[in-house]
């Protein structure tokens, strides 16, 4: 068997079939549906049923170097907006 450094498992890129459901790989790292070909952000937002703050950070973090051509700061500093919106969310639902 192939030696690998210990970041290959990383991804299922690199996983053949047999070895998606390695145990290695924590659940909350697994989303609920799986999936053949391009997965979309959408996708890991229904996937992992993220809030709305939570959801609209990870799709602006996901396309963050995609979108602009800033290298990624416009969305990235809307998701960590959108991530401080659902901290005072939370912290206002825990202090009710």
């Amino acid at each position: 068997m192939t030696k690998h450094n210990k970041y290959y498992w990383d991804t299922t890129r690199n996983m053949s079939a047999t070895q998606e459901t390695d145990n290695r790989v924590p659940a909350y790292y697994v989303g609920r549906t799986p999936r053949t070909g391009y997965y979309q952000a959408r996708y890991v937002v229904e996937d992992f049923d993220c809030t709305y703050n939570v959801g609209t950070a990870v799709t602006y973090c996901l396309r963050s170097k995609f979108k602009h051509e800033d290298g990624g700061l416009e969305c990235l500093t809307k998701a960590k907006a959108h991530l401080e919106f659902e901290i005072e969310r939370l912290k206002n639902l825990h202090n009710k």
